[in-house]
């Protein structure tokens, strides 16, 4: 662990012992800390630490490292989600019509996300990488969502900021610890696809809540709905308690960059 390399101009804290792959945390939360995150990011490359903003600390610090991460096969660990799903599925009616109806697609569904059919009849395999986007690069997205995340943060805009010591940010749940019932390392792999496929960015925690930053979500609704499943299948809470129709949310990531999770 490269202590010598934290990034310039933190407030005081200190690596949690013991942590492995490496987690510092200020002592104190930061006012106004999105300054800070940008900076530290700017200094990733040359100090190996990456910023994450915590509303309150949530990482014990003994996590997973990028070789468990990499084991994990993504691809057949959402097959196994799916078929966990479609097992539970009559439990969830809101999110999973019946096979055999028609989908948001239909004339009752109009205006809820025409060109959508769901449930899809079989696990369709993981969603196509969006074609990247004219814009801001997948880091200055990050640090433009940072500032929006703090508007969701219950402590509003002062918060913890933690440095993990990872090559990626996708690797943060997994490398952190994070206290949460979240499967963090699956997660972290799902992740690193969505930094390849989408420009995802792991920037915050709000304690069981994850927030990423997203430079290329999909803009078409087909695309849309394929996504929306990987999110389903996490089995994050917000999106397997019925609180809202699956359509709804597909569309509603359609162009959206900044996603959420959270897990009881």
């Amino acid at each position: 662990m490269h202590v010598d390399r934290l990034p310039d101009g933190l407030p005081p804290g200190r690596v949690v012992a013991g942590s492995a792959p490496g987690l510092w945390m200020s002592h104190e939360p930061v006012v106004a800390p999105g300054r800070l995150w940008t900076s530290c990011h700017r200094q990733h490359r040359r100090t190996g630490w990456y910023p994450v903003l915590m509303a309150w600390p949530c990482g014990h610090g003994n996590g997973q490292g990028p070789e468990e991460v990499a084991a994990v096969d993504v691809a057949e660990s959402l097959r196994d989600s799916w078929q966990s799903y479609e097992l539970s599925r009559a439990a969830r009616p809101v999110l999973w019509p019946p096979r055999g109806r028609s989908g948001p697609d239909s004339t009752a569904g109009a205006g809820q996300g025409a060109g959508l059919r769901v449930p899809y009849g079989a696990w369709p395999g993981l969603a196509a990488a969006s074609e990247p986007h004219e814009g801001p690069s997948p880091d200055a997205v990050a640090r433009v969502a940072v500032g929006q995340m703090l508007h969701y943060f219950t402590t509003r805009f002062v918060a913890y900021v933690a440095l993990v010591q990872v090559a990626r940010s996708a690797d943060i749940p997994a490398a952190v610890g994070w206290e949460a019932d979240a499967p963090a390392l699956e997660l972290s792999a799902l992740l690193r696809t969505w930094e390849d496929r989408f420009g995802a960015r792991v920037i915050g925690f709000e304690g069981a809540s994850l927030f990423v930053s997203v430079a290329s979500p999909p803009l078409a609704s087909r695309h849309a709905a394929h996504v929306a499943l990987e999110h389903v299948l996490t089995g994050a809470t917000n999106l397997n308690d019925g609180a809202f129709p699956f359509a709804e949310y597909a569309e509603a990531l359609r162009g959206e960059r900044l996603w959420s999770f959270w897990w009881d």
